[in-house]
């Protein structure tokens, strides 16, 4: 969250500043506190929207026609942040995207499912996976390998992490491909650059104007369908899964503790909350003394 404090220090500054300005012009009060008022409105929208994207990937929804990777949505640059939200309607189903990447950029990959039924009473061998075949043609499988929970805060949503890997890139198209023994819902992230908005090829991004709840809660609240539901026989299955994953250590794996992935999020959420504090006690001392100053 060092993003967010820059902003929240910036954002302070820029009020301070503000107020100084105002303060030893020559308008009378209620002009300046107008102004000020705009100001600081202006300065409170940006630092929201901002933290309202800041720890958020840019979700991407897979359907039954992204059957392959050649097909899917194709990402201009893989290092961006993408969250690709996918349902496999059947054992049999797949789904896949592909993303470009230049040499020595990082492919940073995880594989989640939603921290609900079916998929939290799936056995091992039931979670989906992912073939991501390189430029060279080379491949290899991200499968389960541990299981963490993860709260998304933005989306009040929870995920189970089970798999991450990390890799130094090569150039050209990687193609992801998703596949399950079960139907079921799945999440792979991409990239660690956050930019939203941009330009997917061979994707048209769902209206989100007039919708009721967002599609990545639309997404989640989506029953998987009865084929997944006759997996589920026990929350114990899932048990298997071991905890940490201490196989194949090295460079090319990393993953994220979910401690520190939620000491960051309050943190952010602390520093917003100071940040709105501080406007609003700024804001009265600001118009206390322009009233007090001007005529």
């Amino acid at each position: 969250m060092t993003s967010t404090r820059i902003l929240v220090f910036a954002a302070g500054c820029g009020l301070t500043l503000g107020v100084v300005a105002l303060v030893r012009s020559s308008i009378n009060w209620s002009r300046a506190a107008r102004r000020f008022c705009v100001w600081m409105v202006l300065i409170v929208a940006v630092v929201i929207g901002y933290s309202g994207t800041a720890t958020a990937h840019d979700p991407v929804f897979l359907t039954e026609d992204h059957f392959a990777p050649e097909i899917g949505p194709f990402l201009p640059d893989g290092t961006i942040s993408f969250a690709m939200y996918g349902r496999l309607a059947e054992p049999t189903s797949t789904q896949g995207f592909q993303a470009r990447m230049q040499q020595g950029q990082s492919l940073n990959l995880s594989l989640l499912v939603p921290a609900v039924l079916p998929e939290i009473g799936f056995e091992i061998g039931l979670l989906p996976e992912v073939k991501v075949t390189r430029p060279d043609q080379t491949s290899f499988v991200l499968s389960a390998q541990f299981r963490e929970t993860f709260h998304e805060p933005f989306t009040n949503t929870t995920y189970l992490r089970l798999a991450d890997h990390l890799e130094e890139a090569q150039q050209g198209e990687y193609s992801l491909l998703i596949s399950g023994r079960a139907a079921g819902r799945y999440v792979v992230s991409i990239g660690t650059l956050e930019r939203f908005g941009t330009d997917i090829g061979r994707y048209t991004r769902p209206l989100v104007v007039g919708r009721s709840t967002s599609p990545v809660i639309e997404w989640f609240e989506t029953d998987s369908g009865p084929e997944s539901n006759e997996n589920v026989e026990s929350l114990k299955k899932l048990n298997d899964v071991p905890e940490k994953v201490t196989s194949e250590p090295g460079p090319e794996q990393t993953r994220t503790n979910q401690t520190t992935s939620l000491k960051a999020s309050d943190t952010g959420t602390n520093w917003m909350l100071f940040f709105v504090a501080a406007c609003v006690v700024l804001a009265l001392a600001a118009v206390a003394v322009i009233r007090k100053r001007k005529p």
